[in-house]
């Protein structure tokens, strides 16, 4: 298993729900696309990837089953698992949406846990 990545090094949000959806085995009929993001069981996913290094997966609302078997089917399709979570905070006018997000790191997981804890939109930071 392995992620299909475009010429240019990119791994599109529909590149990447194929992915899940063959090679996780998640159900087709769960994700709804979008341009620049999918929709997994209607919750936004966004998604920023580096090839072989480094993935980061924010997902809107509450950790639960969902959550956790959608970021499962991501360790399965890039073949390693992620090394933290924690939510993130975008500002968006005058409130801010918060974003349960997990990464994964192969070059330097330390060095990038130590990096997230001086991050201000950051809170609840765990290693995995």
């Amino acid at each position: 298993m392995v992620e299909t990545i475009q010429e240019n090094g990119l791994w599109h949000v529909t590149l990447a729900e194929t992915d899940l959806v063959k090679q996780a085995d998640l159900n087709p009929d769960d994700f709804k696309q979008d341009f620049s993001f999918f929709k997994y069981k209607t919750r936004p996913v966004i998604i920023s990837h580096t090839y072989g290094q480094h993935l980061v997966v924010s997902m809107d609302g509450r950790e639960d089953a969902d959550l956790i078997q959608l970021m499962n089917s991501f360790s399965k399709v890039v073949e390693y698992n992620p090394f933290c979570k924690y939510n993130l905070r975008i500002p968006k006018g005058e409130k801010s949406q918060i974003l349960l997000t997990y990464e994964w790191d192969k070059i330097n997981p330390n060095k990038r846990f130590y990096e997230l804890g001086d991050k201000p939109n950051i809170s609840d930071l765990v290693r995995i």
